[in-house]
């Protein structure tokens, strides 16, 4: 039993009490352990922990760390993490992302090779129906992508960083790791994967339109999250139309025998944005992260992009609509940020 005593899990939770379990199971299963493993639980069955977690813990040799609040977003939950937390490397994880048995070890690894200041989580998306591989496809993709939960960092980061925002129910992750590219914070990241996210097994659509409603009514107000090429679009694309309206007129002359004449142009201005809508979501994007195109043509990809659009329209109308007092409420559920 190999143990880095400079390494401390911090694990917030508003989960149940057996996907927590589960998650301690996998960071006692680690070919290299922790320290402690600091759980922040806020969840409804809280107060205290299941038998089985202690268990687990003792018989592997990892201290346990237990504090329940009544109301902890992951920016809050995280932070008192922080405090409670006695290592010097802190590892983040979430209660239904899984590490894989060598995520310890292999961050761990290559914070010693290196000088960076910390490592990013490889995390890959877990789906078993049609209708969660879409979801899969259409925002994630099949390529380990970089995430704050699977990462790790030497304490003294969070000393030029400062802490999490902790009013945010969602984001809160992303805006962090934002300014670790803005202070020029060196960090790198495993090439494989080592973190698997289960969130998406078992939803349907109605549960992730409830998600993204919830999702982006708390994170709307965070820099990375104000819709500015939505404002741009709302002013400037109106104006393409206008100038697109008014085109064979004002420059043609109506002459169709002008090399400046444009035929239908009018659809050809109405239409073409919803194609590159098509093609960027449906085609490019998930390209990029890894989707083979025999799994997105002949018509894959239109399920795609129908998810992508339902998601796109439930964000305009969050951002369209003014800010509730309720906008903040933890909600006892997956974060899922598409």
């Amino acid at each position: 039993m190999t143990h880095i005593p400079d390494i401390s899990v911090i694990i917030p939770s508003n989960q149940n009490q057996d996907a927590v379990c589960r998650l301690v199971q996998a960071i006692c299963a680690q070919t290299v352990k922790p320290y402690e493993i600091v759980l922040v639980d806020s969840s409804n069955q809280g107060g205290v922990y299941p038998e089985k977690i202690g268990e687990l813990c003792s018989v592997s040799g990892i201290k346990l760390i237990y504090e329940h609040r009544d109301i902890a977003l992951p920016g809050d939950a995280r932070n008192i993490g922080l405090v409670m937390a006695k290592g010097t490397l802190i590892a983040f994880i979430d209660v239904q992302t899984i590490p894989r048995p060598n995520w310890l070890e292999t961050n761990s690894k290559i914070l010693a090779g290196h000088s960076a200041a910390g490592t990013l989580g490889a995390t890959c998306f877990s789906a078993d129906t049609r209708f969660e591989r879409l979801v899969r496809d259409a925002f994630y993709g099949v390529l380990p992508r970089r995430t704050l939960p699977g990462s790790m960092f030497k304490r003294e980061v969070f000393e030029k960083t400062g802490r999490f925002i902790d009013w945010a129910r969602a984001g809160e992750d992303t805006e962090w790791l934002l300014r670790l590219e803005v202070l020029k914070i060196q960090i790198r990241y495993s090439s494989v994967a080592l973190v698997d996210y289960v969130g998406l097994i078992g939803l349907d659509l109605k549960q992730i339109l409830k998600k993204w409603n919830r999702n982006y009514t708390a994170s709307r107000e965070l820099p990375h999250f104000i819709p500015q090429k939505l404002l741009l679009w709302s002013v400037f694309y109106p104006l393409l139309v206008l100038i697109a309206f008014n085109w064979n007129y004002l420059i043609a002359e109506w002459r169709m025998d002008s090399p400046m004449y444009v035929g239908h142009v009018t659809k050809i201005a109405a239409i073409l944005p919803v194609l590159i809508y098509i093609i960027i979501r449906g085609l490019i994007l998930p390209l990029q992260r890894g989707v083979q195109i025999r799994n997105l043509l002949p018509a894959r990809f239109l399920g795609i992009v129908s998810v992508c659009f339902v998601a796109d329209f439930v964000k305009v109308l969050v951002f369209s609509l003014p800010k509730g007092k309720h906008d903040a409420t933890p909600i006892n559920s997956t974060n899922l940020m598409p």
